[in-house]
């Protein structure tokens, strides 16, 4: 556009402009505003495309002449009828040169070109151009229908620049066109270049089927000055087009598209492919650090194979400031296309925000398109936007990687509003959106989605199957420092089947990650860390690491293959915390939470599990170091299962590394759980594991290794009945269940075995079905017995007595034992009690039995001689304790007597026959082999 001129200025331009206009052969001047007759720009026109060759139209309008307005210094061309197409059929140029003007007469317009072309009828165009390499240059066009038309297939390679469309003399004011600019019936090749096209009442320009022009440094939609609007409907509308470019990487390239009433810049159909937007500022002001909105920044509606910015400064878009979303693609078809290296919601330098409502939408089948990239220069900043950076809805397959969603262009900061994050939620996904990627396997697929107001990344209406990977959520760009969300990540809304895997996840406000409401299920989580830094050497709190609530099911957070581990530590409240009715079958596995190595990073509670939830799953994690519980289950959480845990022991060597109050805690009415098998519950600071609340009942602890506690191994309190009320025997904790009492023990070095009887004082309980599980044991400071290794289980019979045979049990071992009732109720642990040698020495007598054949088939032959006449009873166990077979044999005398039993019914294996009669047990190994 054209600048104020020195002296010198002129002559130069005098010089050139000569040199220019030699490079056409003839020259047709415009001496009147007259719309025809001689001298008018009808008859230049005219004359111009009869001619064979090079043209050019000039203009030297005398001041004399009525057109003229002294007090704007512009001529203005009334037209009332159509002017000829601009159409050489002999091939030649015709070039328009509203410059000319300025060169006759002066520059009596200071703010732009002296000649203005206007209609009162809005007719149906100024130009059209209709042959290749004209130009028109240094025009004011207002008034039309259409003010400049690239009219076919043999306009290429022509050019309009400096010009002003649609506005008054100095850009301050509409003075409307309908449509500013068409290029349309395959033009191609033209170029608009460093025009102001504004105040148009649809489009500034309008591109239909027409490839492979360019758009540079244009203002579209501002006044001159670029700070203010002067809207037209739309600024640059592309339809059915191919390879046209606006913007480009220089300065000069640089298109201001703000102000406009829908939309900076819509491309539209499925045969709209590989356009390029690029270097422009779209809804900021021409200084790139005020706000001067579209209502849209860049609406892509079926078009494929956009780009949007690029690799390099040059090609940054800003796109801010816009009322609603900076960039939307909708519709099926929209895909493909590519969004790198923008500024979105911020200002040219990215230390600012310029907000939009929302950063960057896809939407209704926009498919398969990229925002961002794995380049330094592909990084799109979309920070600042008071609503979303990006969303997604109802559209697949989109991939989201290497952005800054949340934090300024450092990474480091995000951008406030008071005492509040400005930016909403970093990345939403709605409405069935599948198989979308955020981020992915590499640093350079980072996105640092950090800094927002509500959710980093949220999931909702029935998102599936997308991908979450290798983001930093909640911390600044190099993962060392807090950049808060409210939450991390929120999986909502019956969001299923979503991978979400090797995050950081730290230092939100609330949550780490809230998985909530029912039909969210089957999500995984693996591999992330919550609540430390990128390199675990130090914690990023976030309140809670992980929360799963409000009827959400069948989610997996972990698992056991190489990396699945979540490292869930250092978080100011819960690890975990699963809660809620309907919360069900969930599964915690293979996780760290809390310390990973003695002196690691503690959570407060490991995992808390409360309010009705059921059938969750606990399993092979490591749950040590917390501050205070390991596991709490609290307020009706029932029928959970615990097992193959570590809890206050790390590594291989299961190191002491206890939680700062209990291992396990049931309590406020949690009931029917099952802590087991195969748990390590040691080294904790008060008890392994604790039943408390009358309510709290039928919670099975089984096949544990529970050692080392400081306090006590499984405590259930309060400890006992009221002496005076029997009925009280049954109220408690799992029924106030009591341990089994061991009777006695017996070592056989012959046969390597072990037997242990006990009985059950009961008191006001039923005995029948108690299952018995026998541990190795070793005894503390206090004399109470501790489950360490698990020797296996036998069963209660109606009198109250047990027997369990085990195998790798030596003199002076120590025994404990545990006891479950039918309904569930295991008690605390039993004194321990210490192996003697010699099976029968455990009643010293005379008597002896033989067995044989050994091993047999269908039957054997028990010798048998007693000391004293006594009924005799045999009964056959299997190795795991439980009765098979019980006959009494009779009254035998003090001699040898002889017995056959038939074991035909039996299977091959290896069997003990107890002999027993009132002074005397005998204990013997069988084995069966047919």
């Amino acid at each position: 556009m054209k600048k104020y001129h020195t002296p010198c200025k002129f002559l130069i331009l005098v010089f050139f402009f000569t040199l220019f206009i030699q490079a056409y052969s003839n020259n047709y001047t415009v001496v009147n505003t007259l719309n025809s007759g001689n001298g008018s720009l009808r008859e230049a026109i005219t004359n111009a495309n009869s001619h064979a060759g090079a043209d050019t139209v000039a203009f030297n309008i005398p001041a004399t002449d009525a057109g003229y307005n002294s007090a704007t210094g512009t001529w203005t061309i009334t037209l009332i009828s159509l002017l000829p197409y601009l159409a050489d059929m002999t091939g030649g140029l015709i070039f328009i040169d509203g410059n000319t003007q300025t060169i006759n007469q002066g520059d009596s317009n200071i703010y732009g070109p002296e000649i203005i072309i206007h209609s009162n009828t809005s007719l149906y165009f100024c130009f059209a151009l209709a042959s290749p390499n004209s130009t028109i240059r240094s025009l004011i066009i207002n008034g039309f229908a259409n003010a400049v038309v690239f009219s076919n297939s043999t306009c290429i390679n022509s050019t309009l620049r400096d010009m002003f469309i649609g506005t008054n003399f100095d850009g301050s004011l509409a003075i409307p066109n309908s449509i500013g600019v068409i290029i349309n019936n395959g033009a191609s090749a033209n170029n608009i270049l460093n025009c102001l096209i504004s105040g148009n009442t649809d489009y500034g320009i309008a591109i239909s089927g027409a490839n492979s022009n360019n758009i540079k440094g244009n203002k579209i939609g501002s006044d001159l000055t670029g700070l203010k609007k002067l809207s037209n409907q739309y600024g640059v509308v592309i339809d059915t087009s191919k390879n046209n470019v606006i913007g480009g990487t220089t300065t000069q390239d640089l298109n201001l598209i703000s102000g406009n009433l829908v939309a900076g810049i819509v491309i539209n159909g499925t045969t709209s492919s590989g356009n390029q937007i690029k270097g422009n500022y779209i809804g900021t002001d021409i200084n790139g650090t005020d706000s001067l909105p579209n209502a849209s920044g860049i609406i892509l509606a079926g078009a494929n194979n956009t780009t949007i910015g690029g690799n390099t400064a040059g090609a940054r878009n800003i796109i801010s400031g816009n009322y609603q979303a900076g960039i939307v693609m909708n519709g099926s078809g929209t895909r493909l296309n590519s969004v790198k290296g923008n500024y979105i919601g911020t200002n040219k330098d990215g230390d600012n925000f310029i907000s939009n409502h929302t950063g960057l939408i896809l939407k209704s089948n926009s498919n398969k398109n990229i925002i961002g990239g794995t380049s330094v220069g592909e990084r799109n900043i979309i920070s600042g936007n008071i609503e979303i950076g990006v969303y997604i809805e109802a559209s697949d397959s989109n991939t989201v990687q290497g952005n800054y969603l949340g934090p300024d262009v450092s990474g480091n900061n995000t951008f406030m509003m008071g005492d509040s994050a400005l930016q909403g939620n970093g990345i939403e996904l709605n409405t069935v959106s599948k198989y979308n990627t955020i981020g992915g396997t590499t640093a350079a697929e980072r996105n640092v989605i950090s800094g927002n107001r509500v959710y980093g990344l949220i999931y909702y209406g029935n998102s599936s199957y997308n991908n979450t990977s290798g983001n930093y959520i909640g911390v600044n760009a190099g993962g060392t420092e807090k950049l808060a969300n409210a939450t991390g990540i929120c999986v909502d809304g019956g969001s299923n089947h979503n991978q979400i895997n090797n995050n950081v996840l730290s230092g939100n406000k609330s949550y780490g990650i809230f998985f909530v409401t029912t039909g969210t299920y089957y999500n995984e989580f693996k591999g992330n860390k919550v609540g430390v830094n990128a390199t675990n050497t130090d914690t990023i709190p976030n309140y809670i690491g992980v929360i799963i609530a409000a009827g959400t099911k069948y989610n997996i957070i972990g698992g056991t293959e190489p990396g699945e581990a979540n490292n869930i530590s250092g978080n100011y409240y819960d690890g975990i915390e699963i809660v809620d009715y309907g919360t069900d079958d969930n599964q915690i596995i293979g996780n760290i939470i809390g310390a990973s190595a003695p002196g690691g990073f503690g959570n407060y509670n490991g995992i808390g599990i409360a309010t009705n939830t059921r059938n969750n799953t606990i399993s092979y994690n490591t749950i040590s170091g917390n501050k205070y519980m390991g596991i709490i289950l609290f307020e009706n959480a029932n029928n959970n299962v615990i097992s193959y845990n570590k809890i206050g022991v790390t590594g291989i060597n299961n190191d002491a590394c206890g939680n700062g109050a209990s291992g396990i805690v049931i309590s406020k009415g949690s009931s029917d759980n099952m802590v087991g098998p195969e748990n390590i519950i040691a080294c904790n600071d008060t008890a392994g594991i604790i039943i408390n609340d009358d309510n709290s009942l039928y919670n099975t602890i089984t096949q544990n290794a529970i050692y080392r506690n400081g306090v006590s191994q499984i405590d259930i309190f309060p400890p006992g009945p009221n002496p005076n009320d029997p009925g009280d025997w049954d109220n408690g904790p799992n029924l106030l269940m009591n341990y089994p009492d061991i009777f006695s023990t017996g070592y056989d070095a012959g046969n390597g075995l072990t037997f242990i009887t006990g009985i059950m004082d009961y008191n006001y309980q039923n005995p029948a079905g108690t299952r018995i599980e026998l541990f190795c044991s070793y005894t503390n400071s206090k004399g109470i017995g501790q489950c360490l290794n698990y020797l296996g289980y036998t069963f209660v019979d109606s009198t109250a007595n047990w027997l369990f045979f085990a195998e790798g049990i030596n003199p002076g071992d120590s025994i404990v034992a545990t006891a479950t009732d039918i309904y569930g109720n295991t008690s605390e642990i039993s004194t321990d009690f210490f192996v003697i040698a010699g099976i029968d020495e455990s009643h010293p007598s005379s008597a002896y039995a033989e067995i044989y054949p050994n091993p047999a088939t269908t039957g054997f032959n028990i010798s048998i001689k007693l000391d004293k006449t006594e009924t005799l009873k045999l009964c056959l166990f299997d190795m795991k304790g439980q009765k098979l077979k019980e006959q009494i044999l009779g009254i035998t005398k003090p001699r040898v007597s002889n017995y056959y039993i038939d074991i035909n019914d039996f299977h091959n294996g290896l069997y003990f026959v107890s002999l027993e009669s009132e002074s005397v047990k005998l204990v013997r190994k069988l084995s069966i082999l047919k």
